[in-house]
């Protein structure tokens, strides 16, 4: 609006014809005439009209623009958050626009891009994040999901898309897991950590459920993600809630795999997770090696030139995710309940609450946070699981009261034991010979393992032996010198020293006669 301002000054300040001022400011004569009018009528002077903005000379001495066409207003900051939210091109979103608008009502794409550049100049500055090598992985959810068809049912299962980008080469890993649960969410972690070979210093996820209890810098961690990061000695800061660009460098790589990744599988026929996974791993040393924008270096050749070395080593193990149950109550019978299935601790915690650390393999019993108990998992519904030495000393020995601990047992005491205790249970019925398996026990426990060996190598067969002739034989060589053992004394007799004397009646009550 210079032009116009010029010329107001030229015909309050000057005494130069319309036809002059029009030459020297490039407006039409018409033009000028027309302003020198209205300056007349309005009885405007120079010091009234030097303050104005373009549009307000635009409305005291330029008529109203007339059109045909009545457009619809363009909400331009809805346009750009929408954009932002949703990835789309604006070309794409002005082609769904014009399908949507009536003939004649549309805005051109020119005009649209116009628009939406100007507002775009109106929001605030950037600040560049600087990454460091080795120093930060940023984690996030594909919004675009991959499927398969399940083969039993013939239907499209959707499957969620895991990227994880490395903030100082935007080395980028991708994984198809089942859904957003804790278990899926974990183990894509691991599998992030072995392909990229190496741990960095921290991770820097969203605030999703997965994630976060409590959103925020400052909120809580899931308890298994927390066990993670225990695990791989990483450091979990989480971004501010509604702040996409504190997590830029994955935003970006989240846009960047739907664009060369989803694009590609969604135009295959894949029938199961595990498929989806393969052909995403076969796509990640591609997309790697893209050469980056600005004619920077690939992914691939920024992490082998920079980062892979700053990486700290991978531990020994991978995490395994592991269920954890507190506060189970041991049973009369030193076990808990876990899965439909009980396990033995110590037998001392009866009564008392321990807690449970359930892999898919191990089932771990903590006390006050010391290692009580550790059993393989049984996925048998009402089983049990006992260890010996969890139990008490009588509990255990009618647990060993079967065939094949007794045989087990007869075995460790001598050949001859082992071979006449394991005849015992070749019959029909083994559990008849639980009996005299037990005398032989006792046999041993009161003359000792070889005054047995010895007595039963005087027969002339094992055929011939049995329990019976065996006590004899025994009762025979202890006449004839052998000392034998003196049996172990149960622990419920007390012997005749618990006992005091009965006192006469005389003394309860004394004769008054004597």
């Amino acid at each position: 609006m210079h032009k116009q301002l010029e010329t107001l000054r030229l015909l309050l300040q000057t005494k130069l014809s319309a036809r002059e001022i029009a030459s020297s400011v490039g407006l039409s004569k018409t033009t000028v005439g027309r302003y020198r009018d209205l300056l007349a009528y309005k009885r405007l002077s120079w010091d009234d009209v030097k303050g104005w903005s373009p549009a307000q000379i635009d409305t005291n001495f330029n008529k109203a623009r007339r059109g045909n066409k009545v457009r619809d207003p363009l909400n331009v900051a809805a346009l750009h958050a929408e954009l932002a939210a949703t990835g789309l091109t604006l070309q794409v979103w002005h082609e769904d626009y014009l399908r949507a608008m009536r003939p004649g009502t549309a805005y051109s794409y020119s005009s649209v891009h116009r628009k939406l550049h100007a507002y775009r100049k109106t929001l605030p500055t950037f600040m560049h994040m600087e990454h460091r090598p080795g120093e930060k992985v940023l984690v996030d959810f594909s919004g675009l999901q991959a499927s398969y068809i399940d083969v039993a049912t013939r239907k499209r299962v959707p499957v969620t898309v895991f990227v994880g980008v490395l903030g100082g080469s935007s080395y980028t890993f991708v994984d198809a897991i089942a859904s957003q649960s804790v278990p899926d969410v974990m183990a894509a972690h691991a599998r992030m950590f072995a392909f990229f070979g190496g741990v960095p210093h921290m991770v820097v996820p969203d605030n999703a459920k997965s994630f976060m209890t409590k959103p925020g810098p400052g909120g809580t961690p899931q308890r298994d993600y927390e066990d993670l990061a225990r695990h791989y000695g990483l450091t979990i800061a989480a971004t501010r809630v509604y702040h996409p660009k504190d997590k830029a460098k994955v935003e970006a790589g989240v846009k960047f795999v739907q664009q060369h990744v989803l694009r590609r599988l969604n135009t295959l026929t894949l029938y199961s997770l595990d498929e989806v996974r393969d052909r995403i791993v076969a796509l990640l040393p591609q997309i790697n090696a893209r050469p980056m924008g600005n004619r920077e270096p690939s992914r691939t050749d920024r992490f082998n030139s920079f980062e892979r070395r700053t990486l700290r080593p991978l531990p020994a193990l991978p995490y395994e995710y592991a269920e954890v149950k507190t506060g189970l109550k041991v049973d009369g019978g030193y076990h808990i309940l876990v899965g439909h299935h009980r396990y033995s601790v110590p037998h001392a915690l009866t009564g008392q609450r321990v807690d449970v650390r359930l892999t898919a393999d191990c089932v771990e019993v903590f006390h006050e946070q010391k290692l009580v108990a550790k059993h393989a998992r049984s996925g048998v519904i009402g089983g049990l699981t006992t260890m010996p030495a969890h139990q008490l000393p009588a509990h255990r020995a009618q647990a060993d009261r079967n065939p094949e601990a007794l045989k087990a047992w007869a075995i460790t005491q001598g050949a001859m034991i082992g071979r006449f205790v394991h005849r015992l249970f070749e019959q029909d019925r083994p559990y008849m010979g639980l009996r005299p398996a037990d005398q032989v026990k006792t046999f041993v426990s009161r003359y000792g393992a070889a005054a047995v060996e010895r007595a039963l190598k005087d027969f002339p067969s094992l055929d011939a032996a049995n329990v019976t002739a065996l006590k004899r034989k025994l009762s025979i060589q202890a006449k004839e010198g052998a000392t034998p053992r003196q049996p172990t004394r149960s622990k419920n007799a007390l012997g005749p020293g618990s006992f005091t004397p009965a006192k006469r009646r005389s003394d309860e009550h004394p004769d008054p006669f004597d």
